[in-house]
């Protein structure tokens, strides 16, 4: 059941990728898509919660594995924050510059591939 739990958790979190890195350029770009990919990036990011919660529940030992798990949540909570920040600034029509959102598009970029790093490496 971990296992079958684990695939399903890398197959959320990469469609979460995915969809947070088209809102940001959707935003950006000012498409109409954006409400799809904010739903959708919503969606896969409470899929991943869950699940992962769901994972860490059955094998509570990884928590003690080491300090890459800590730094791994908080960067999954600062992107989570990120996605909730670009939702509300689609359903309350705000904008945010340009320039910014290229900013958030590589950093967020960057944080997945170090979270990817740190699960498969566990280096701390």
């Amino acid at each position: 059941m971990y296992f079958g739990l684990f695939g399903m958790h890398l197959l959320f979190v990469i469609s979460w990728v995915v969809f947070l890195l088209l809102l940001i350029k959707a935003v950006q770009n000012d498409t109409k898509d954006k409400v799809i990919f904010t739903l959708l990036s919503l969606f896969f990011m409470i899929a991943v919660l869950g699940v992962g919660t769901k994972m860490m529940l059955l094998n509570p030992s990884v928590s003690k594995s080491g300090n890459w798990l800590h730094v791994k949540l908080s960067f999954d909570i600062l992107l989570m924050i990120e996605n909730l920040i670009l939702a509300f600034v689609v359903f309350k029509k705000k904008t945010i510059s340009s320039k910014v959102l290229e900013i958030m598009f590589w950093l967020s970029y960057l944080v997945f591939m170090f979270m990817v790093f740190l699960s498969v490496f566990k280096p701390i």
